[in-house]
C-alpha cells in the first residue's frame, strides 16, 4: 500500500516539475507506477535513484537530430531502446579490466558507462560532447553503477540542462552525485528491479516519517499535497508547480517535522508578543528655529548652528543639486533643510532677520589691501621684543611677569621700517619717524600671548592672519606652545609661513640644530629642502630685521592679497574692554569695506553706534580700510573677542538684529537645560520608588505610622549617601579685557578631579565693585581679579562681616592659576597617617576594684620594649596581625602610681577605655592619627 502511494507520489511530482512541454509530461506511462518498458523520450546519462528520491528538474534542452556514426558521416539520432532490452542485451556481456572502467567524464575514450568499452572521441562538430551524441552500437548496460555514482534505475532520469563544456559537464555530475548520495545514501540490492527498490524507498520514507514523530497520515493521500507545499527553491522562485529557471528541493520528512517545529514556535512567539504590554514610543521634540522667507546656504549654517558640509550632505539628501555655500534657499528648501537636520523650521521674516557676511566681492571691485602678519611661539621667546624692534617701541619691558596677556595690534609702514631696521643694523643713526604717506605699503602685526592660558587668544589670531611668524629661540628650540603654534597653522593651510629665529647674537648659538627640530615637527626650512623661508633675527642688534619684513612683504605680494574699500564694514573683534570716561572699547580689525565714525555695527549679542575710531597712533580719525586695526566706542555691551562685526543700514536694523540672536541664544538655553531637568526627573523617580518600595517592606513587617515613613527616609538617605559628592570652589571672575576673561575662565575651570572642582558663577570685564562683594557673600564664592583693582573700601568690606570673601587679584596669570589650585585642593578631604610613638607586650592579666563600679577592671600587665607609651595618645590592639580594638587610655600605672607616659624597658599596667577582652601576647601600640592635607 506504502509502495505503491509513493510510487504514485513520485510519477504526479515528476510530471508537474518537468511542465507541460517536457517529453516526459507527454508520455503515455501510467501513472500508478514506472514501466521498465516505456521508452524514454530524454533520458540524460545520469539518473537518480528512485522515486522515493526529491528531484531536481529543469526545462530540458532539445537533443540535436542528428550524430556522428565516427565514419565521418552524419545520420539521424537512434532511439535508446526499451530498457529491458538494454538490460538483456548487456547483463550477461564480459567484462575486461579496460571496460570495468568507463569513464562518463568525456576524458577517456567514449564516455561510456561502466560496463562498457570506451570509444574514441568523434571527430567533427560536437565531437567531445558525449552526452550528447551517441554512437550506434550495441546495446549498454544498465547492470553496474556510474563510476562514483549512484544506483541507475528507470524511474529516475535527470533532466538537468546538458553541458557542451568538459569541465562544467564534471562539475554538474559531482553536484548531480553528491545531491543522491545526501538525500538518499541507500543502494539497490544485486538483481532487484526498479518496481522493487521504488517500494524499499517508500518503506524507508514511512519509517521516517513514523520515526521523527511525523503524522502517519501524511503518508498516505495527502503526502503528495504536504510535499508539493514544501518546495523550496535555490534561487528566485516562481509559484509552486512552475519553476522559474531553478530547480525544486522536496524536502525529506525529517526536514517536514522541522517546518512543523518552526511553525509551532513562530506562533507561539507571536502570541507571546501579542500578550506583552506595548511600548509607547517617546515622541520625538524638535527644537523650534525662524527663518526669513529667503536666504543663503552659509547663513542656514550660522542659524543652525552647524558644520557645513553636513547642511551640504543634508541639501544633497533631499535632492538639491546646487549646495554651493552663496546659494540663495527659499523657504521651502530651507524648512526642508531644517526638518532633515531634526529642527522644526518657522518662516517668519521678522523673528528670523539677521545680519549676515556678504558674498566674495567681484574682482572690478577689488584693491590690493595689507598684509596681517600674526607673531606666533612659546612665551619668552621673544615675540614682544621682536615687534618692538619693528616698530622702534619698548612694550616688552613694561608687560607684568614678562609675558604678554593680550593680543596687540599696529600698523607699520613697509619703507620707513626697513630704511629704520637697516640703519640699526649697521649702527648709523636711524632717520625720524614719519607719518604713513598715502599709498605707502603697510603691514598689520598682531601680536599674541605664548603661554599656555592663552590658546583661544593664539587660534582667535590665527583664523584672521594671512602671514604667521613662528618665532623660535634659538637658545631654546621647539617649545610645547611651538607645537601648538604648527598645528593650528596646519589647520589653516591658506596662512603663509615665516619662521623667525630669534636671539641670534647669543655665543654658542646652534641654529642647525633647532632647524632639525622644526623639520621633525612638520615644518621644513629652505636650508633642509623645504618651502618655509627662515630668518635668523636679533632684536637687540637688528640682525636680519628688514630680510624678515622683506620677506614677509614678498609672500603677500605671492598671495595677491585683495579687498572691497567701499560698501558694508566687515570685520574681527580681537579685544574688548572698558575704560573710565569712554566705556565699553573694542579693537575691530577691518577686513572689508569702509569704517565709518557714524556707522551703526553688530558684534555678537550688541551693537553699537560708533563714536570714535581710534588708531594705534592714538590720533582720531574719521574712517578705516581693509587691514587696519581701530579701536570703537560707542558700544551698548562689551563685544566678545573673535566676535564678526557686520556693519547695518540704520540703528533700528541693529537693533532688531540683536534682538532675534538674544531670543535664539535664550532658546539654545532652555533647549540645553532640558537634559538636565531629564535628568534630574528620572533621578526623583527613582528615588520615590527605593521610598515605595522599602515603605512596602515595611508595612510587609506590620510596622505602621511613622515607622513606616522612617523606613523610606532611611532608604532615601542611604541612596544618596551611594552617590558621588563632589566639593565645588565657586568663583567670580574680573579682567581688564574680554580675551583675558576668555584667558582665564579657560586656566581655571579644569582644576580639580573627580572629589573636588572649580566652578564660575561669573565672568565679566571690569575692576571688583561692591556688587561683586555682596554676590559673592551671598554665594559662598573666591573673586578672582586678573589684570585688575579693587577700591580699597571694597577690599575692608569685603574682608569684615561675619562671612569674609577672599579677593585674589594679580596681573600674572600663572600665579592666580597656583592659587586657586591650592584652595581647591583644601577641599579634599584629607588623609589620615597613623604614626607609631610607642609599643608594648602584654605578659599577664589581672584584675582590681576601682570605687564606684561593682565590677573589677581587667588590666593588662605589659612591658614598653620600643619607643614611649603615652596615656594622652589612642592605644591600638593587635593579634595575631589583626587590629581588635583602637581607643583612648583609661589607666596607666608603674606598680600603684599613675603615671603619663612610660618609657622603653619599663613594665606597666594599662586599661582602655571599652575593652578588657585581654590575652597574652597582645600587642598594644601608643599611636597617633594625624591628618594630611592632599594635592591635585
Amino acid at each position: 500500500m506504502a509502495a505503491a502511494l509513493f510510487a504514485r507520489t513520485s510519477a504526479s511530482t515528476l510530471r508537474r516539475l518537468a511542465g507541460p512541454s517536457s517529453p516526459l509530461a507527454a508520455t503515455s506511462c501510467p501513472a500508478s507506477s514506472f514501466s521498465t518498458t516505456c521508452p524514454p523520450q530524454s533520458q540524460a546519462s545520469d539518473s537518480s535513484t528512485g522515486g522515493a528520491n526529491f528531484l531536481r528538474s529543469a526545462p530540458p534542452r532539445p537533443r540535436p537530430a542528428t550524430s556522428d556514426g565516427g565514419d565521418g558521416e552524419w545520420r539521424p539520432l537512434q532511439p535508446r531502446p526499451p530498457r529491458q532490452q538494454q538490460r538483456s542485451g548487456g547483463q550477461n556481456r564480459p567484462r575486461s579490466p579496460s571496460t570495468a572502467s568507463g569513464s562518463t567524464n568525456g576524458s577517456g575514450g567514449g564516455g561510456g558507462v561502466s560496463g562498457q568499452r570506451g570509444a574514441p572521441r568523434p571527430s567533427g562538430p560536437g565531437g567531445g560532447n558525449t552526452n550528447n551524441y551517441r554512437r550506434p552500437g550495441p546495446p549498454r548496460s544498465n547492470a553496474g553503477a556510474q563510476s562514483g555514482r549512484g544506483p541507475l534505475s528507470s524511474s529516475s532520469s535527470s533532466m538537468a540542462p546538458r553541458m557542451t563544456n568538459g569541465p562544467e559537464r564534471d562539475y554538474a555530475q559531482k553536484r548531480e552525485h553528491d545531491r543522491l548520495r545526501r538525500v538518499d545514501p541507500a543502494k539497490p540490492k544485486p538483481g532487484a528491479t526498479s518496481a522493487d527498490h521504488q517500494r524499499t524507498q517508500a518503506d524507508r520514507f514511512a519509517r521516517s516519517a513514523v520515526a521523527i514523530g511525523l503524522d502517519p497520515s501524511l503518508v498516505g493521500s495527502e503526502l503528495d499535497h504536504h510535499r508539493e507545499r514544501s518546495r523550496r527553491y535555490k534561487g528566485k522562485g516562481g509559484p509552486a508547480g512552475e519553476p522559474s529557471g531553478s530547480d525544486p528541493v522536496m524536502l525529506e520528512p525529517w526536514q517536514i517535522k522541522r517546518e512543523q517545529e518552526q511553525a509551532a514556535f513562530a506562533a507561539r512567539q507571536r502570541q507571546q508578543a501579542a500578550a506583552r504590554p506595548k511600548k509607547i514610543k517617546a515622541k520625538q521634540v524638535l527644537k523650534k528655529v525662524e527663518l526669513p522667507s529667503t536666504l543663503r546656504l552659509d547663513n542656514l549654517v550660522n542659524i543652525l548652528h552647524e558644520r557645513l558640509f553636513i547642511v551640504q550632505r543634508a541639501a544633497e539628501r533631499i535632492g538639491l543639486e546646487d549646495v554651493r555655500p552663496d546659494r540663495l534657499l527659499t523657504s521651502e528648501d530651507a524648512s526642508l533643510l531644517a526638518l532633515e537636520l531634526g529642527f522644526d523650521p518657522v518662516i517668519d521674516d521678522e523673528a528670523g532677520f539677521d545680519l549676515f557676511p556678504l558674498p566674495p566681492s567681484p574682482p572690478d571691485l577689488v584693491t590690493p589691501r595689507p598684509p596681517i602678519t600674526g607673531i606666533f611661539g612659546h612665551v619668552d621667546h621673544g615675540k614682544t621684543s621682536l615687534l618692538d624692534a619693528l616698530r622702534s617701541t619698548s612694550v616688552a619691558s613694561g608687560e607684568a611677569g614678562g609675558i604678554t596677556q593680550h593680543i596687540g595690534a599696529f600698523e607699520v609702514g613697509v619703507e620707513s621700517m626697513v630704511a629704520n631696521l637697516r640703519a640699526k643694523a649697521d649702527g648709523t643713526a636711524a632717520p625720524a619717524a614719519k607719518p604713513l604717506k598715502d599709498g605707502e605699503a603697510t603691514i598689520t602685526f598682531l601680536d599674541t600671548p605664548g603661554h599656555a592660558a592663552f590658546t583661544a587668544m593664539r587660534s582667535r589670531g590665527a583664523g584672521v592672519t594671512d602671514v604667521a611668524v613662528l618665532v623660535v629661540a634659538a637658545d631654546d628650540g621647539v617649545k610645547p606652545q611651538t607645537e601648538e603654534v604648527i598645528s593650528l597653522l596646519k589647520s589653516a593651510p591658506d596662512v603663509g609661513v615665516v619662521v623667525a629665529l630669534t636671539k641670534c647674537d647669543k655665543p654658542g648659538i646652534d641654529t642647525t640644530r633647532v632647524k632639525h627640530e622644526l623639520l621633525a615637527a612638520d615644518i621644513a626650512v629652505e636650508e633642509l629642502g623645504g618651502d618655509v623661508p627662515c630668518v635668523e633675527v636679533s632684536s637687540l642688534t637688528g640682525q636680519g630685521l628688514a630680510e624678515l619684513v622683506e620677506t614677509i612683504s614678498a609672500l603677500a605680494e605671492v598671495r595677491e592679497l585683495t579687498a572691497e574699500r567701499d560698501g558694508r564694514v566687515e570685520g574681527r573683534v580681537i579685544e574688548s574692554r572698558v575704560e573710565k570716561g569712554r566705556g565699553n572699547v573694542a579693537t575691530v580689525l577691518v577686513l572689508r569695506g569702509c569704517l565709518r565714525s557714524t556707522a551703526s555695527l553688530v558684534a555678537g549679542n550688541t551693537w553699537a553706534r560708533v563714536r570714535t575710531l581710534l588708531p594705534p597712533s592714538g590720533k582720531a580719525i574719521t574712517s578705516a580700510y581693509p587691514g587696519q586695526p581701530v579701536e570703537v566706542t560707542g558700544w551698548k555691551d562689551l563685544p566678545t573677542a573673535g566676535d564678526v562685526v557686520l556693519e547695518a543700514a540704520t540703528e533700528d536694523v541693529a537693533k532688531r538684529a540683536v534682538s532675534n540672536r538674544l531670543r535664539r541664544l535664550e532658546q539654545e538655553k532652555m533647549w540645553s537645560e532640558v537634559e538636565i531637568i531629564n535628568e534630574k526627573q528620572k533621578r526623583d523617580a527613582e528615588v520615590l520608588a527605593v521610598r515605595r518600595e522599602e515603605e512596602e517592606k515595611a508595612k510587609a513587617k506590620g510596622l505602621r505610622g511613622n515607622a513606616v515613613l522612617h523606613a523610606g527616609d532611611l532608604a532615601v538617605e542611604q541612596l544618596s549617601a551611594g552617590g558621588e559628592q563632589v566639593k565645588e570652589l565657586l568663583l567670580l571672575i574680573k579682567a581688564d579685557v574680554s580675551g583675558t576673561v576668555e584667558a582665564v575662565v579657560g586656566a581655571l575651570e579644569g582644576i580639580g578631579n573627580k572629589e573636588a572642582k572649580v566652578k564660575i558663577l561669573t565672568s565679566a570685564v571690569g575692576p571688583v565693585t561692591q556688587a561683586d562683594v555682596d554676590m559673592a557673600r551671598t554665594a559662598g564664592a573666591t573673586i578672582i581679579g586678573f589684570n585688575v583693582k579693587a577700591p580699597g573700601s571694597v577690599m575692608k568690606d569685603a574682608a569684615k562681616g561675619p562671612i569674609p570673601v577672599p579677593v585674589h587679584t594679580s596681573p600674572i596669570i600663572y600665579r592666580l592659576v597656583e592659587t586657586v589650585r591650592n584652595e581647591t585642593a583644601a577641599l579634599l578631604p584629607k588623609n589620615v597617617e597613623t604614626r607609631v610613638h610607642g609599643e608594648a607586650n602584654v605578659q599577664m592579666i589581672f584584675e582590681i576594684s576601682v570605687k564606684g563600679r561593682k565590677q573589677p577592671i581587667k588590666i593588662a600587665g605589659s612591658k614598653v620594649f620600643n619607643g614611649v607609651f603615652q596615656k594622652a595618645r589612642k592605644a591600638r590592639v593587635i593579634r595575631k596581625g589583626e587590629t581588635l580594638f583602637t581607643g583612648p587610655v583609661s589607666t596607666l600605672k608603674q606598680v600603684k602610681k599613675d603615671v603619663t607616659e612610660i618609657p622603653k624597658g619599663v613594665e606597666c599596667g594599662l586599661a582602655l577605655d571599652g575593652f578588657d577582652d585581654w590575652q597574652v601576647d597582645d600587642l598594644v601600640q601608643s599611636i597617633e592619627e594625624v591628618e594630611v592635607a592632599r594635592a591635585l
